[in-house]
């Protein structure tokens, strides 16, 4: 009596809503053992780190968007096996529910073996795409002072920044600009201070000077 259209129907969409089930569990453990499945591969055609940093996130939103998949496949096929339920138990009554018992049976069997695929696979690839740290990286100063000459901590600190840093320049006028803020900022100050303040702010404006 298992053969008859509605109960096969039944079988066939609980059959995909259980793998439905399984491959969203699957993509999941790919995401929290940090692991990519072999559809979520993609290879960026550089080695630097930022590259390898784009497809390490390029992947993880593979795996994601393939979860949002499942769950809205689910979402439909649920609905689907909901409305064939319906109409299969008025069709058998009494009947139909040991036969939902032994569908349920045979497909939990099948299901099982195939999680049980799914952990192995899930152990391969973390066993496989495991990152181990590198302990060998030697770290060499920027910048080898091989002169007689001294420099100051803050002069070494500029020297660190290389060749591409770019000193700020200033614009035309700034001294002007400078003395002028400076200027507004003191009048806001108690009259008896104003004096020497200013006098600390001259000194120190020819100083940047």
């Amino acid at each position: 009596m298992f053969h008859t259209t509605s109960s096969i129907q039944i079988l066939y969409l609980r059959t995909k809503v259980a793998k439905c089930s399984a491959n969203i569990y699957f993509n999941k453990q790919c995401l929290q053992n940090k692991v990519t499945p072999k559809y979520a591969q993609i290879k960026v055609p550089n080695t630097s780190p930022a590259s390898q940093i784009t497809t390490q996130k390029a992947r993880t939103l593979r795996i994601k968007e393939e979860l949002r998949f499942l769950h809205k496949k689910k979402e439909i096929l649920n609905r689907e096996l909901y409305r064939s339920h319906l109409q299969v138990a008025q069709e058998w009554g009494k009947w139909w529910d040991p036969i939902h018992e032994s569908i349920i049976q045979k497909i939990n069997t099948e299901m099982e073996r195939n999680y049980r695929a799914m952990d192995e696979k899930i152990r391969r690839l973390t066993q496989t795409q495991a990152r181990t740290p590198k302990t060998d990286i030697n770290f060499y100063p920027r910048v080898v002072n091989k002169t007689s000459i001294e420099f100051a901590d803050q002069e070494m600190e500029l020297l660190n920044k290389s060749l591409k840093y770019n000193l700020g320049k200033k614009q035309k006028g700034w001294i002007c600009n400078l003395s002028m803020e400076a200027e507004t900022a003191i009048t806001m100050l108690p009259p008896g201070e104003q004096d020497y303040v200013r006098h600390q702010v001259t000194k120190n404006l020819k100083k940047l000077y």
